[in-house]
């Protein structure tokens, strides 16, 4: 089971992808555990409990204190085998590159976006499931 971190410091932002993810369970019959952080701060936290706690992390980058870029750029460091996507209202994304995101999309998230997605994390999960 997949374990999904959502972080935007928006709520009604972090409730649409929550929507998409449960469109998504309901359509294929999986489940995912799903957490929400309003801020990188938070994010971190349970991250530094374990590294390894989520497969896939949705950042938004403009955020309060810490950006989604400098999370990812913390989260990367120290997890080489996580997906992260970023979900930003920003326009430049090569900024983004340095942490190797698997895709940066442009508020606001939109079904199609978020099934390519989850289609993606899970092949490659099962990929890695078979290699070891």
């Amino acid at each position: 089971m997949l374990n999904i971190s959502i972080c935007d410091d928006g709520g009604l932002q972090r409730a649409l992808v929550v929507l998409l993810i449960h469109e998504y369970e309901r359509k294929f019959g999986i489940k995912f555990n799903v957490f929400q952080f309003s801020s990188g701060e938070e994010l971190l936290e349970k991250f530094n409990e374990d590294r390894n706690l989520f497969d896939l992390y949705f950042l938004d980058n403009r955020m309060k204190k810490i950006t989604g870029l400098e999370t990812a750029s913390y989260i990367r460091q120290r997890n080489k085998d996580c997906y992260i996507v970023f979900i930003t209202a920003s326009g430049s994304q090569d900024s983004f590159k340095v942490v190797s995101p698997l895709q940066v999309l442009i508020k606001p998230a939109q079904q199609e976006d978020i099934t390519k997605i989850l289609d993606k994390v899970l092949e490659g999960r099962i990929g890695r499931s078979h290699s070891r």
